[in-house]
């Protein structure tokens, strides 16, 4: 559950197909994606 992902953790990261596409304090990364595959996953478009 992403939202539970977002209450509990200090940092997240984002993986795809064995390779870390992003990385950051887990406010951050929530509020601000900076990287498409990450906000599509987040947002729920794939996952």
């Amino acid at each position: 559950n992403m939202q539970q992902a977002a209450r509990v953790s200090d940092y997240t990261a984002f993986m795809y197909m064995g390779k870390l596409i992003e990385f950051d304090n887990t406010d951050i990364l929530f509020t601000n994606l900076t990287n498409k595959q990450t906000e599509d996953y987040i947002t729920g478009r794939y996952g």
